[in-house]
């Protein structure tokens, strides 16, 4: 998949690990040996983050004999990127790579999983995540959401928007947006207009008031079915966005309600992928 990760971002991770030697290589004295790292998962698992990697061995002149793009599934015992280079070289790279490899390819099959989930029971319904992110990992949390099948519901503040209740509050309560809903719309012609609201009968108000999409916030399944079927009766183009709490074991439940997105910051946390690596002498 195309992606950009900055090598600025990539050398901060290096930089983290090494700090600014490998001293246990350097004492046993094994630092030129020729050696091959590779990585292997235990489980059937999405790949994500090898681009990265073989970004890193570069940076370390360490040769990527193979690499599996993100995005990619494979089989439990596959090994999915292999280099070789200086043992003291390979072992800058070991900690990184696999603390990178784990955490994203767990985001990644985690993804896969709620979606594959929401889509047996609603095929055209899309998954995002949201930008509750772990800080400090956005872009890469971004990409692993993406291989598993997600896309992000808003990578910053200046994409889309979406008005939230602490917006309507600054601006004197939710009859003052209604009467402004058709200025918003104007100066921004490019733009769908999202409002969250959070009790069926503001959510009716703001759907005759012309907003585009209406992020619903933890709605009960049965609430939130009964106000799918009436908001689109009142426009057939809304986009209805459910938000809050959904996760792998009721995905199915909201899913089948006939919203058109589900939001959900679940996807970044949780087990990593267990992902063996392997360090040989050649």
């Amino acid at each position: 998949m195309s992606f950009y990760i900055s090598d600025s971002e990539l050398e901060k991770l290096i930089e983290e690990d090494i700090s600014p030697i490998d001293l246990t290589s350097h004492v046993l004295g094994i630092g030129d040996k020729k050696t091959t790292l590779s990585f292997r998962s235990r489980d059937k698992i999405i790949v994500c983050g090898t681009e990265e990697v073989e970004k890193i061995f570069k940076k370390l002149d360490i040769e990527t004999c193979f690499m599996t793009p993100s995005g990619v599934e494979i089989e439990e015992g596959t090994m999915f990127i292999k280099g070789s280079g200086s043992a003291k070289n390979i072992h800058m790279a070991w900690r990184t790579c696999s603390k990178m490899l784990e955490s994203f390819c767990g985001v990644a099959t985690r993804t896969s999983h709620l979606v594959k989930t929401a889509k047996a029971v609603n095929k055209d319904v899309n998954v995002v995540a949201t930008r509750k992110n772990m800080p400090g990992t956005k872009r890469m949390s971004i990409k692993a959401i993406m291989a598993g099948g997600a896309y992000p519901h808003r990578v910053g503040l200046s994409e889309t928007i979406l008005i939230f209740d602490e917006h309507i509050k600054l601006i004197g309560g939710l009859d003052v947006l209604l009467e402004k809903i058709p200025e918003i719309k104007l100066s921004s012609l490019e733009k769908k207009v999202s409002v969250e609201a959070h009790n069926h009968e503001d959510g009716i108000k703001l759907v005759k008031a012309g907003v585009d999409i209406i992020q619903v916030d933890k709605f009960k399944c049965e609430a939130l079915q009964k106000f799918v079927v009436e908001a689109k009766g009142i426009n057939s183009k809304l986009v209805v966005v459910a938000a809050g709490n959904i996760r792998q074991d009721n995905v199915a439940e909201y899913a089948a309600t006939g919203v058109d997105l589900l939001a959900t910051s679940s996807l970044y946390f949780g087990k990593p992928a267990d992902i063996k690596a392997e360090i040989e002498r050649i």
